[in-house]
């Protein structure tokens, strides 16, 4: 379900600046994105969620409806950019959506914010898809989020972040979190021919696979994963300090 404001939004590829001047719609999730991102938030019931990355609102926008359609949860949304780099735009989204009172807005950066939050139950990642910033909001998030909680990203075509991705599901505790009534995408014969690869030079003796890359023994295809993707936590990190697995 796509709140009416967001219909607009997507019907007009426009959103209006705090002036109320149109500007074109940019660095979004598509609408199918935004579809999947509310009926993950819906079927989870956060009490307490949190976004890095504002934009122009339309992924906040999705959440915040999930949020008020089942009438419960606080959303706490970062980004120190959204009145210089984006004039406001998500927050006049957000407004215009009657959406404002489940969300808490910070215009700072979210190691200045979320340290001091209780604990969540969901967040989303879609800020600046560096490597190494992108695994220290995980990080960040990661320390607050309950066992059971989720994460989700955006923008997985890119090289970084599916590197984040391997990361995560190689060294912590999370696993891939579909919906209820959601299929793992089918393999097509290409990725069928990399998966039996893949899965044949898995099975040779631990030092020999020392020789391939992680990529080649499990290639990305196998993951399943389109470009928003979800993850979620399955215990708390328990790891020895000495602990490290190839991603």
């Amino acid at each position: 379900m796509l709140p009416v404001a967001l219909q607009k939004v997507f019907a007009t590829q426009t959103v209006a600046n705090e002036r109320g001047e149109a500007r074109p719609l940019s660095d979004n999730v598509a609408s199918e994105e935004a579809v999947k991102l509310y009926r993950v938030v819906k079927v989870l019931r956060p009490k307490l969620s949190a976004e890095i990355g504002f934009a122009q609102g339309i992924s906040t926008t999705a959440i915040l409806q999930a949020l008020a359609d089942n009438d419960t949860g606080k959303h706490h949304v970062i980004d120190p950019n959204q009145s210089q780099q984006y004039e406001n735009c998500g927050l006049s989204l957000v407004r215009q959506a009657r959406l404002a009172e489940w969300m808490v807005f910070h215009e700072n950066f979210a190691e200045e914010v979320i340290p001091s939050l209780s604990e969540l139950q969901f967040a989303f990642i879609d800020s600046s898809h560096l490597f190494d910033l992108t695994v220290s909001e995980f990080v960040l998030l990661d320390k607050k989020l309950s066992v059971g909680g989720v994460i989700g990203f955006h923008d997985l075509w890119m090289p970084s972040l599916r590197k984040v991705l391997r990361y995560i599901l190689s060294n912590r505790a999370y696993q891939i979190y579909r919906l209820p009534e959601e299929e793992t995408p089918r393999r097509n014969g290409l990725k069928k021919i990399k998966a039996g690869i893949a899965a044949a030079l898995r099975r040779l003796p631990r030092g020999s696979r020392r020789c391939f890359s992680a990529e080649l023994l499990q290639p990305w295809s196998t993951f399943g994963l389109s470009n928003m993707a979800f993850i979620q936590k399955t215990a708390h990190d328990r790891r020895a300090w000495r602990f490290h697995c190839e991603f």
